[in-house]
């Protein structure tokens, strides 16, 4: 049997003011105690328990609370016990009203259109990165549920790469009808009359010319991104259309480079010649001269020429200099004392 000292407070008030109470402590907890002490009134309140053996020690909390075993008391030699009702705090409407607010701020931030974090512009194909989320901020569209940082980012990596490779080579492409789409013209470096990889025509380095193998692989790319889910938002109608005229651009020039490949490979292997004078001879007349301003340098050509019938076959290999550029020259500024006309077949 435990004779105990036992009190009963509710924040700073004495509720049960202290007093003594007998009790087993074989089988019986805290709980049963403070049921004794309380007559049942508080079974639904939290409760904190605290003992010691005398009033000058502090008083040591029970972690178990009312769940603790009285036997403790007595291995302790602890012969008071004070039971501290944890105090109801009368705010049950405006903890829900907060929980709501932050249920919808969750709501609201998982609605709302997120784009790729801008990074840092340590190149110009960093800044091409950042101008086109600017672009698409401008466009007022993004991504729900954080895959911004995943579907959005791969995106616009595909847009960034495409672009990238054709920028040294638009006016090739614009020769070829396969222009940029208006819509990204509208980037703030292309606004400026820029381009932007302009270490392709300011370097010593070789120019890579565009390929076929990779123009497809990029149009490929992003045809995988603009089949995926998110795309048949209408906020996306401007850009996915942009992106599919992008997409159009590299396979047509793609395409018009396997045909050109194509026709050198049967030229290389042909026996015939790429040039022939039906197709590719120009022809030009050159008027007579006075017989005194005739150079020296024709006059054995021209008297040569004098002498024989019309549409009769000379070599004239024999009147022309040696020297390459002589000889070029000689053809070019050719002066006769009666006019002619020349077929001239071009090679280049």
């Amino acid at each position: 049997m435990l004779y105990l000292l036992v009190q009963v407070n509710e924040s700073i008030k004495c509720i049960v003011p202290e007093h003594v109470v007998s009790i087993e402590s074989t089988d019986n907890q805290f709980s049963n105690l403070f049921d004794a002490v309380t007559s049942g009134e508080y079974g639904d309140r939290e409760v904190k328990v605290f003992i010691r053996w005398e009033k000058s020690e502090n008083w040591k909390e029970v972690d178990n609370g009312l769940k603790g075993n009285l036997e403790m008391l007595e291995v302790l030699s602890f012969l008071q016990v004070k039971f501290s009702i944890i105090e109801k705090i009368n705010s049950d409407t405006p903890a829900l009203i907060q929980n709501t607010d932050a249920f919808n701020i969750l709501m609201n931030n998982s609605r709302q259109l997120l784009l790729p974090q801008r990074c840092t512009e340590y190149n110009r194909c960093n800044q091409l990165y950042n101008e086109i989320i600017d672009l698409f901020r401008d466009q007022k569209v993004g991504w729900i549920s954080d895959v911004h940082n995943t579907i959005g980012k791969t995106f616009v990596n595909r847009i960034t790469d495409a672009i990238w490779y054709i920028d040294p080579h638009l006016s090739t492409l614009h020769a070829r009808s396969c222009s940029l789409p208006v819509f990204f013209t509208q980037l703030k470096t292309y606004q400026d009359g820029e381009i932007y990889n302009k270490f392709y025509h300011t370097s010593h380095h070789k120019k890579v010319q565009l390929s076929q193998q990779k123009l497809l692989y990029l149009s490929s790319s992003l045809e995988l991104s603009i089949s995926q889910p998110w795309t048949s938002n209408d906020i996306w109608d401007q850009i996915i259309s942009a992106t599919l005229s992008l997409i159009q651009t590299l396979k047509k020039y793609a395409e018009y480079l396997a045909i050109k490949c194509t026709n050198m490979t049967n030229l290389h292997h042909s026996d015939e010649s790429a040039r022939n004078p039906e197709n590719d001879c120009i022809m030009y007349r050159i008027s007579a001269c006075e017989d005194e301003n005739l150079n020296e340098n024709y006059s054995q050509l021209n008297n040569v020429l004098l002498e024989i019938h019309f549409y009769e076959y000379i070599d004239i290999k024999q009147y022309l200099p040696t020297d390459v550029m002589k000889r070029y020259r000689f053809i070019k500024e050719l002066q006769l004392t009666f006019p002619i006309g020349i077929y001239r077949l071009v090679f280049a």
